[in-house]
């Protein structure tokens, strides 16, 4: 369960990170390779990164991890490598479908991958139908995971698309906060090994 609280962005941009698969292989006496997928969506993980950061900044971010209890509860977190889709395609109308959910395409060759998109930003969406602005409420609504539904069915063979922020639900990783001080006195502290790991609704 994500309970949508937001990490201040002040705190985000100090985590570096991003997707990752989970692949097991073998190889045989011949040399050959043999490769079994065991997860077919990506899970982002992200680690903690500022060394000798402000101690202001780990003053915060202590404070957001305890408000949730370690690993206990998850957040939203803004992945500064990747949080913004523009004009990005969410289906095809047919003149009967009205909902349609918010993905994001990574394209590149001919083994396309699709990333639902569940926590968009607040006051960062548009939505187009052929590339024509729509108004919420008036056109369009949108729900807390990412559906967007049109007061009137596209027609058939328009595209409806848009542009929008989005958030990374993910947790703590372990129930343990660890900070290291170089030098008695100083402003500047270390965190060791805090990551945050996606979480899947």
């Amino acid at each position: 369960m994500v309970d949508n609280l937001i990490m201040p962005e002040t705190l985000s941009v100090g985590f570096k990170g991003g997707p990752t698969f989970s692949t097991d292989k073998v190889v045989s006496v011949n040399m050959q390779e043999r490769r079994l997928q065991n997860l077919s969506i990506a899970r982002h993980v992200y680690s903690f990164m500022l060394d000798n950061a402000a101690a202001s900044v780990v003053t915060a971010l202590r404070a957001f991890w305890f408000d949730r209890r370690g690993d206990f509860k998850a957040f939203l977190f803004k992945d500064w490598a990747d949080y913004q889709c523009v004009g990005e395609q969410i289906g095809i109308g047919d003149g009967v479908q009205t909902t349609f959910q918010c993905i994001k395409t990574y394209t590149a060759g001919n083994n396309p991958y699709e990333r639902i998109i569940r926590y968009l930003k607040a006051g960062t969406l548009v939505v187009y139908l052929n590339g024509v602005p729509k108004v919420l409420t008036t056109d369009y609504t949108v729900n807390s995971t990412g559906a967007i539904t049109f007061v009137s069915a596209p027609a058939a063979g328009v595209i409806p698309s848009y542009d929008g922020q989005f958030y990374v639900p993910v947790r703590f990783e372990g129930d343990a906060f660890s900070t290291v001080l170089a030098n008695q006195g100083l402003a500047a502290i270390s965190v060791d090994g805090l990551q945050a790991v996606e979480v899947i609704p």
